[in-house]
């Protein structure tokens, strides 16, 4: 701030007297010669100005007046005006010069020098407050833009961060009903271009009306618990169902009357979806695994009564009526074992046997079986072409899923139509919707002519035991069951199908390098040992381990039982020799695989076979070790055991304890 005080006395000595007195009382001041010298120095800068009335009137007042009025909203200088002492009243027009100057403080003269003083002293302090209020002005203005810079910034920010989390923001006048809301809010309703007004009504009035209810009741408690956090499903206006969560905080004023209400809304579709689907991945685990394990235990009471009866069949051969009861017994057997495998494949704990397999000529070997099955009113067409990969899976399980499909169908088809079996070959990138990893894969598709199926039937399809056959006319089992062998074999299955239109069924199989297999078997009877070997035969459950020690001795075979792991090892010790190792897989302490590996590891090459009614991982089996699944007949041990012992010489040394 300037202190200095500027004079304009044009006439006599009042200016030289003026300066004098204030220089004496410590005050700067400027003497001006007339009224431009004084414009002059006020754009220099002032504290306050004295001058006499008729100072006024020596020069056009107009510019004084103007340099008055431009001052800053924040100024006012003072002027000290030392009046005529006439006694006479001011013209209009001289009362109209004082009031161009604003702030005036006037002094009658004579005055004596401390009245002056005084006036000059008092309209200094009166500048220098002007000046103190100016620069709090200035802080705060700078502290206004400073925090209006930080909440832009800040809602800016909001506004990014809920963008990025697919929130959109809402804020709700609780007295008139009006809301504001952002874009992306209207965007969730289904309104991708905003919406012109919007109330709770409006809110609403697209909610489930299910749920309609319960959510205008959630709006009325907030107004006293404070807060809304509420989940529904809506329909909104792009015709999409989707479900959402609506979250907020009540405003009360003085009073403690709510005023408003501010909150967001998210678009959880997507993790509904993947909690409903965890839950039934959950669900379907758990049934696995109690699958698995009654599958488990089904095929061991399986095991000796299949063998039992092949033994019978083989000594009661020239008794036919025998032969015929032998012959129902084995057929029920089989069909029991075929709904173990269904229950192992759904729970993807079958024991596969996966094997390079020519696709079509599988196709080709079973189309006469499927014809025979469907029967004349429906027609079995094939779209196979040639110079196809093989494919990479059990070629067993494959078979029995075809068939599945093909009953399936026959079943969708009960007025006759057309069954097509296409196979093709195809790519899965990155971006596939179906989970597979990248690759090539074989597709075999079932297309029949059929009813179809609705959304909610396709949509439990696969699911285990459903069906929407009769009662005792299926186990619901057969889609399941293809389902799971596509995905433990690295594939999928995909349906796809409407009412009246039929049902396509592809299964997804990856290709392999690999020589495709011969996959044909024969069925006869058992092989004769060749030669009086010795099987060292494992097994924990002992009418498993005895049925299957008659069997093997029936065809000329010296058996050694044991019933664990450990005990074998101990008979090894002892000084037990054997030619094959016949082993069960899953037992109490130690599994056939890890047997196998001790006895391998410690330079033992036995050739084993490894027998199991329950598929676990099987990363504990070495690998090359021939597998045969519970239950069995006593064609397909003999066959396997004859397998191994012509894989070695007669005399190659035979197993001893291990030193």
């Amino acid at each position: 701030m300037d202190d200095r005080v500027l004079i304009l006395a044009p006439r006599g000595r009042d200016a030289a007297i003026a300066a004098d007195l204030l220089g004496k009382d410590g005050i700067a001041a400027t003497v001006c010669d007339d009224q431009a010298g004084l414009l002059a120095e006020l754009d220099r800068g002032a504290a306050a100005v004295l001058l006499t009335e008729e100072a006024l009137t020596t020069a056009d007042p107009a510019s004084l007046a103007e340099w008055v009025a431009a001052q800053p909203k924040w100024a006012d200088i003072p002027f000290i005006v030392l009046a005529n002492g006439t006694k006479t009243p001011r013209t209009v027009r001289a009362t109209q010069r004082l009031s161009d100057l604003g702030n005036v403080i006037l002094l009658e003269r004579p005055l004596h020098a401390e009245a002056m003083l005084g006036a000059v002293r008092s309209a200094l302090t009166s500048r220098r407050r002007q000046y103190e209020l100016r620069d709090v002005a200035v802080t705060l203005e700078r502290a206004v833009l400073d925090r209006t810079s930080e909440l832009r910034s800040a809602r800016e920010s909001l506004e990014i961060a809920l963008e990025a989390a697919g929130m959109g923001s809402w804020d709700l006048d609780l007295a008139t009903g009006e809301a504001r809301r952002t874009l992306r809010h209207d965007e969730i309703f289904g309104y991708p271009q905003g919406r012109a007004d919007w109330s709770v009504d409006t809110f609403l009035g697209h909610i489930d009306p299910q749920q309609r209810a319960g959510m205008a009741q959630a709006f009325e408690q907030a107004r006293q618990s404070g807060t809304i956090d509420a989940e529904c499903r809506i329909d909104a206006a792009d015709g999409q169902s989707r479900w959402i969560v609506a979250k907020g905080r009540v405003r009360y004023d003085d009073a403690g009357n709510a005023v408003r209400m501010t909150g967001v809304v998210s678009d959880v579709t997507e993790r509904k979806e993947s909690d409903a689907q965890l839950a039934q991945a959950q669900k379907m685990d758990a049934i696995g695994q109690l699958t698995g394990g009654v599958a488990h235990d089904f095929n061991n009471l399986l095991t000796p009564i299949v063998g039992s009866l092949d033994l019978l069949r083989r000594r009661h051969k020239d008794d036919e009526r025998t032969q015929r009861m032998i012959g129902g017994a084995l057929q029920a057997a089989e069909r029991a074992a075929t709904l173990t495998q269904r229950l192992l494949a759904f729970a993807r704990r079958q024991a596969l046997q996966p094997k390079a397999v020519d696709i079509g000529a599988l196709i080709d070997g079973l189309v006469d079986l499927i014809r025979r099955s469907l029967g004349p009113s429906i027609t079995v067409t094939l779209e196979i072409p040639r110079h196809l990969s093989a494919a990479r899976v059990d070629p067993n399980q494959l078979e029995l899923a075809l068939l599945n499909l093909a009953i399936n169908a026959r079943d969708a088809m009960p007025g006759g139509g057309k069954l097509t079996l296409s196979v093709s070959e195809t790519v899965a990138d990155d971006r596939n919707v179906m989970g597979l990893a990248p690759a090539r894969y074989v597709r075999i598709a079932a297309i029949d002519t059929g009813i179809g199926m609705d959304r909610a039937t396709l949509a439990r399809a696969t699911e285990p035991f459903f069906s929407t056959k009769g009662v005792g006319k299926g186990t619901g089992l057969g889609l399941s069951m293809i389902h799971g062998l596509a995905a433990q074999s690295g594939g999928t299955l995909r349906l796809t199908s409407e009412p009246g239109s039929g049902t396509s069924v592809e299964l997804w199989l990856p290709t392999t390098d690999e020589p495709a297999a011969d996959t044909t078997e024969t069925r006869a009877e058992p092989v004769i040992a060749r030669r009086a070997a010795k099987v060292l035969l494992v097994d924990d459950e002992d009418l498993v381990r005895a049925a299957t020690a008659d069997m093997l001795r029936d065809i000329g075979y010296v058996v050694v039982e044991v019933a664990s792991a450990s005990q074998a090892l101990s008979a090894i010790r002892a000084g037990v020799d054997a030619d094959v190792l016949v082993s069960d897989y899953l037992m109490p302490g130690m599994t056939g695989g890890q047997l196998i590996s001790e006895l391998w590891a410690s330079g033992h090459r036995i050739p084993a076979l490894l027998v199991t009614g329950y598929a676990a991982a099987g990363e504990d089996v070495p690998e090359g070790v021939i597998r045969l699944s519970k239950p069995f007949r006593q064609a397909d041990l003999a066959s396997r055991v004859d397998d191994l012992l012509r894989q070695v010489p007669p005399d190659r040394p035979r197993l001893r304890a291990v030193k």
